[in-house]
């Protein structure tokens, strides 16, 4: 069975075994049998929108995990153009008309493509090139411009752990984690998982790093549809700002 499938099976028993439940628990609980469950986990079997949709349900699997999913079992919604990873210039000006802070950014391996001026200065040393997750376990900056960074560093690292695989390249994958491994957080936040009850999105709170107040922003990451990208947009939009 193909690696995105096989991402999704490990997910699947590594959730359960997180919930501390048994397959006949899970199956009990979710109404399908016990051995369609262990070929599930086992990658025996394909994944189907049914059976995950009843087994996500069951072990209240967050809505990023689900979105993964969706993407994994729809292989034409991961098609890209032709154009790799090089933003035209219409792109990098409508970047930079964006007035908060937003860049075009690979998703779950969190590679920057570019930013705007608002994020640059936002984040400083996050150009393009760079890793986000890298910036936030490495950076000593981070942990002053992002408020909780321990949740949110956890965050981003559970969901390049488990949707990595099947969207990144495996080489990328190896490639990040040999650059971030030597943070002392590292293995803690790789080896461990936040509950799926604390993964509702919320606002983000940052600051500049040389000194200021706290800001409050909404985080946004949209898809590029035409033409079709392998980034995503991140933007971050002040809560105060008016409709």
């Amino acid at each position: 069975m193909s690696g995105p499938h096989m991402a999704i099976a490990g997910y699947l028993r590594e959730r359960r075994e997180a919930e501390r439940m048994t397959r006949t628990e899970l199956a009990t609980r979710a109404g399908i049998s016990e051995g369609l469950i262990q070929k599930l986990e086992q990658g025996i079997r394909p994944p189907t929108p049914t059976a995950l949709n009843i087994l996500f349900e069951a072990l209240g699997v967050p809505p990023v995990f689900r979105d993964y999913a969706a993407i994994v079992l729809q292989p034409e919604l991961t098609t890209i153009s032709d154009a790799g990873l090089v933003p035209s210039r219409a792109e990098l000006v409508f970047l930079e008309s964006v007035p908060h802070p937003a860049c075009y950014v690979t998703t779950p391996a969190q590679d920057i493509v570019a930013t705007n001026t608002a994020y640059a200065r936002a984040f400083p040393g996050q150009e393009p090139g760079t890793n986000i997750i890298a910036w936030m376990l490495l950076d000593p900056r981070a942990r002053v411009a992002v408020d909780d960074w321990e949740r949110e560093a956890h965050v981003m690292v559970q969901a390049f752990r488990h949707m990595a695989p099947g969207i990144t390249a495996p080489e990328r994958i190896a490639e990040i984690i040999r650059l971030v491994e030597r943070s002392p957080d590292w293995h803690r936040l790789w080896s461990t998982d936040i509950p799926p009850a604390d993964m509702v999105p919320r606002p983000l709170r940052i600051r500049p790093v040389d000194d200021g107040a706290w800001t409050a922003m909404h985080a946004h990451l949209l898809r590029c549809a035409l033409p079709r990208r392998d980034w995503r947009m991140f933007c971050l939009v002040p809560i105060s700002t008016p409709l």
